[in-house]
């Protein structure tokens, strides 16, 4: 027969059971934090919703999720609360994505958009408008109001400032301003400091207020709905006083800590074997659910969006089909090839063979693995590109990377410096991947220590 316990058990059970759905509202809505220091960082660095974007070629001094050094970005947001908003690009070769409020795929534009390049007008409006439609536009409906906006310029070799040029010919303002709209705003951040990063937050309290600040400045995703409702329970509710007492702000605290502590091991020591890219390597699929991502015919696989978010931004299907002709890939090294972390302490080589199955380009980037951002050290960008520069392979056709803290004898060989004291992992990306980058004919080594 069932009995009640006493007292003191069902206050423990109570509490157990807050902290275990403050855990899954963490790691669900870490998105949508990651999302809104994105628009902080705009808006405090003068690209404001719809009038104007940041153009960057990324460095280390940029803390950002993943980030990379290859081409320029270009970087803005919309907000479709007054109305709808147009997004104007000019043809080249820009591609880019479009992300609603809770880092949820709206469209690919550019050379990946509907139109491949050759230029046109985006309209974007909110989730419940009924206004009208002008011809000519490319219409695209939000779950959200606001909007994150990433183009990248893709420039062969040092064009930087042809790239530059391109981006800014980009254009957003208000469809009620079409007639006359305002002049943008292009502010230039290359090699300044900046920080569009959940990072700060990680594992704290501060993290519920983000959040709470992202609900109220934003139409609440009617997909959300049952996730609401774990935050309700926690007294984090859209447009309603956020006020907990201490009992409620000491148990978020300690489940903002679980919950980060679960996010990293799930994003960089998991043990799901479908995560393998090659049978007897260690390169792993930064998302690991095949074509469609973490979007499974059955169900959302929240283990996948939560290891591509913690360590990631941007939601597209190109990055995720594994098919030639997709937009990207993205492989993840974090071991050497006895199974041993990336150790800023040790040296490295990465043999990669050549040629590799790249239609536009590849590259290896070095991040920190606490920020997660790339890696700082002596100002020098971690960053190997085919896009940059031109490689001579061995007698055996392959070429090696250098990693390590100090730079290989001869200064000419390609190196990425890791700092002492510092785990570090890689991305390797294939822009524009042909077919042996998907079935087995061509393979990365792994990384090899050397000291």
């Amino acid at each position: 027969m069932k009995k009640l316990p006493t007292t003191e058990k069902i206050v423990e059970i109570r509490k157990e059971a807050k902290r275990s759905k403050a855990i899954e509202a963490y790691k669900f809505f870490y998105p949508t934090v990651s999302m809104i220091s994105n628009f902080e960082a705009l808006e405090s660095l003068g690209a404001h919703a719809n009038k104007g974007f940041l153009i960057q070629l990324t460095t280390p001094d940029i803390n950002a999720l993943t980030q990379n050094s290859d081409t320029p970005y270009g970087l803005g947001y919309g907000d479709v609360t007054e109305g709808p908003v147009v997004l104007e690009l000019v043809p080249g070769p820009i591609m880019g994505v479009i992300d609603d409020a809770n880092f949820k795929y709206v469209t690919d534009i550019g050379l990946t958009g509907e139109e491949q390049g050759k230029g046109a007008k985006y309209l974007f409006v909110s989730p419940d408008y009924t206004g009208e439609v002008p011809e000519g536009y490319i219409v695209r409906r939000l779950a959200s109001n606001r909007f994150l906006i990433c183009l990248r310029a893709v420039v062969k070799g040092t064009g930087t400032k042809e790239a530059f040029d391109l981006l800014k010919k980009v254009k957003i303002y208000p469809l009620k301003e079409k007639n006359a709209p305002e002049a943008n705003t292009f502010q230039d951040f290359s090699h300044k400091k900046a920080a569009a990063t959940p990072y700060f937050v990680d594992g704290k309290f501060s993290y519920w207020e983000e959040l709470k600040k992202a609900l109220d400045l934003d139409a609440l995703d009617k997909e959300y709905y049952q996730m609401y409702g774990l935050l309700a329970e926690l007294g984090i509710e859209k447009e309603k006083a956020f006020e907990p007492n201490d009992e409620l702000k000491q148990l978020l605290t300690e489940a903002a800590v679980a919950a980060d502590e679960q996010m990293t091991i799930n994003a960089f020591a998991s043990d799901v074997p479908e995560r393998i890219v090659w049978d007897g390597k260690k390169w792993e699929w930064v998302v690991y659910g095949g074509d469609s991502g973490y979007y499974l015919e059955n169900h959302l696989s929240l283990a996948v969006r939560e290891r591509w978010f913690y360590q990631a931004t941007l939601e597209t299907p190109k990055m995720f089909m594994r098919r030639e002709g997709s937009g990207s890939i993205y492989w993840l090294g974090i071991r050497d090839k006895d199974g041993n972390f990336l150790d800023g302490e040790k040296s490295y080589t990465l043999k990669v063979p050549t040629p590799v199955p790249a239609n536009l380009y590849w590259s290896v980037t070095g991040y920190d693995l606490d920020t997660r951002s790339e890696i700082v050290c002596d100002g020098k960008i971690p960053v190997i590109s085919s896009l940059k520069q031109d490689f001579e392979p061995d007698a055996d056709g392959n070429v090696t990377l250098y990693f390590g803290p100090n730079a290989p004898k001869d200064s000419s060989l390609p190196w990425i410096q890791t700092v002492p004291g510092h785990d570090w992992f890689v991305y390797f990306r294939i822009y524009g991947p042909s077919k042996a980058a998907f079935d087995g004919n061509w393979q990365l080594a792994d990384f090899e220590r050397i000291d």
